[in-house]
Order: structure tokens, then sequence, then C-alpha cells
């Protein structure tokens, strides 16, 4: 899929929320189980949908209460379904899976090194990490692990996941208030930092290549 085609996709998504609200559980349930359903996280552009809708959820859009059940359930079955298939895979077959989907050989390790150290801990955590995220399910599942404490696991990682979105939002919303009401600090603010960004390229990486 083209990478148009995908923002297409998501900015669609986020204007049909704004313009049929009573939907906006099935919309963030459906983008929460692909991002973490069968690798399909890897090719889906999914955060940029839950981020703009929780600051839709900041601007009072959306109920709170909605959006993190919807994203926890969401999420929450995907990481199910995708134990499953991590399950019943043996990991030389899935590591031709993920390379079919971006995935290095060395990336598999890491996530598998990551998985080895971390146990089911790896689910709440590893759930915070973009390149860990979709393709971590289906390599714990390789390692057959209980079934109950995955579950549990899988639930809190779930819960923390779709509350760190709502934090996200309300953070990102009060960005946006305090910006229009000081237009005059805030450009000051980012002529600054381009500014910054700008004399870092120019001498500090130069620099480091000295």
């Amino acid at each position: 899929m083209e990478l148009s085609t995908l923002y297409q996709l998501v900015n669609s998504s986020v204007h049909f929320i704004e313009e049929h609200p009573k939907f906006t559980c099935l919309v963030l349930f459906g983008w929460s189980f692909l991002e973490t359903a069968f690798l399909l996280g890897l090719i889906l552009p999914a955060e940029k949908v839950l981020i703009l809708s929780s600051v839709l959820v900041a601007k009072g859009v959306i109920s709170p209460l909605s959006f993190v059940l919807c994203v926890s359930f969401g999420t929450f079955l995907g990481y199910q379904l995708s134990y499953f298939m991590g399950y019943f895979l043996e990991e030389h077959y899935l590591g031709r899976i993920l390379s079919r989907f971006g995935v290095s050989e060395e990336d598999f390790k890491k996530v598998k090194r990551f998985v080895e150290s971390k146990g089911e801990l790896s689910l709440v955590i590893g759930r915070f990490l973009p390149v860990v995220r979709p393709v971590l399910p289906v390599v714990i599942g390789a390692f057959k692990p209980s079934y109950i404490k995955f579950t549990v696991y899988n639930g809190v990682g779930a819960l923390l996941w779709a509350l760190s979105y709502l934090f996200l939002g309300n953070l990102i919303g009060k960005l946006i208030s305090t910006i229009i009401s000081h237009k005059l600090i805030s450009v000051f603010a980012l002529l600054l930092l381009f500014s910054a960004y700008y004399l870092w390229r120019k001498y500090g990486k130069n620099s480091q290549n000295v």
C-alpha cells in the first residue's frame, strides 16, 4: 500500500470521527486492533489516528472513557490473536514472514533478546517501543508461555497504552491552547528552536565529523 494512500486513510478516519462521533469507538477499536494483529502494525500508521483522536478527547469531542475502553480492547484482542500466530509458527518460518514485512534478521534478534530478558513484562514495556510493538506478541507466542500469564500482562499493557495516549492528547491540547493564547512568545520560541537546530546542523554536526 502506497504511503499517500495510508495518510489519506488516516485523514479520512479522523474526519469520520469528527463528523460521526457515535461511531468513534468502532473506528478506534479497528485501528487499535489492526496495529497489533498479525503484524499489520508494521505497515499501518495507526499511531497517527490514535494521537489525533486523543487530541479530540482533550477538546471534548470524544469521551475519555470511550477512548480508553475502545483502544484498550482493540489492542488487547490484537495481541491475543498474534500470540496464537507465534505459538503455531516455528522460529524459522516466523523470521521469513517478518522479513517480508521489512523486519531485518538483526531487528528480529533484538526483539527476541528483549523478550528473553524481560519475559512477560515485555508485554507492558514493549508497547512503548515503536519497532518492538507490532512484532512483540508474535515473538512471545513463539516462546509458548502460559496463556493465562500472557493474558494478564497483555491486559495491563493494553490499559497503560491507552492511558498514555490520553495523557499525550491532553498535553498536545494544552500546548495548542498555549500557542493560541501566547502567539508572540510561541513564535519567538519556535524561531529559537529553529535557530538552534540550524546552528547544530551547520557547526555541531560538522565538528563531529572532524
